[in-house]
């Protein structure tokens, strides 16, 4: 007999946005050390920039996808969908833009279910492809993308988070589920 899971995944709302965040400030600041500078990690904050577009995303359901993965009340993941904006893409591309794990629920299957139910809202969009830029040295992260299905599509692009920054981009066809 399967254990029931201790959380569940469900579609954001918009009192969801400050808990959802928090989560990613979270996840950034435990897992990303050393590869973004201290400086930067120690700077996230919520801007309103940021509350903004989780709200456009969150009301944009035709296109757009943000779920959150709950443990009782307690927001404990949280991931973005949206159209893909890259020029080599085409228009039936989206972006998974966020996926974070509360470090202390990482390793559970809080992601994959994240990642599932954000790929199955791209295809319920009319998506038929997705795309996703992960940091090219967290390969933990990497191995977890390739074992659910997505593989590095040859882009690369660096930013500067308080220092350079590589990242590298996955892709997968929606029309075949992991």
């Amino acid at each position: 007999m399967t254990r029931p899971r201790p959380w569940k995944v469900r579609p954001a709302t918009l009192d969801d946005i400050q808990a959802f965040e928090a989560v990613r400030i979270a996840t950034w600041q435990a897992c990303f050390r050393g590869i973004v500078s201290d400086e930067f990690l120690d700077g996230l904050t919520l801007p309103p920039h940021r509350i903004q577009r989780c709200r456009d995303a969150i009301r944009d359901v035709d296109r757009s996808s943000v779920m959150v993965a709950l443990a009782g009340d307690a927001i404990i993941g949280m991931g973005m969908a949206e159209p893909a904006c890259e020029d080599d893409l085409t228009a039936d591309a989206g972006e998974i833009r966020a996926l974070f794990v509360h470090p202390d629920w990482q390793g559970r299957g809080v992601g994959r279910a994240l990642l599932d139910a954000l790929a199955t809202a791209l295809r319920a969009c009319g998506y038929r492809a997705a795309v996703l830029w992960t940091l090219r040295d967290l390969p933990p992260t990497r191995r977890f993308y390739e074992a659910n299905g997505w593989a590095f599509d040859g882009a690369e692009a660096t930013h500067d988070w308080h220092g350079p920054v590589h990242l590298v981009r996955y892709a997968r066809d929606l029309g075949n589920p992991a």
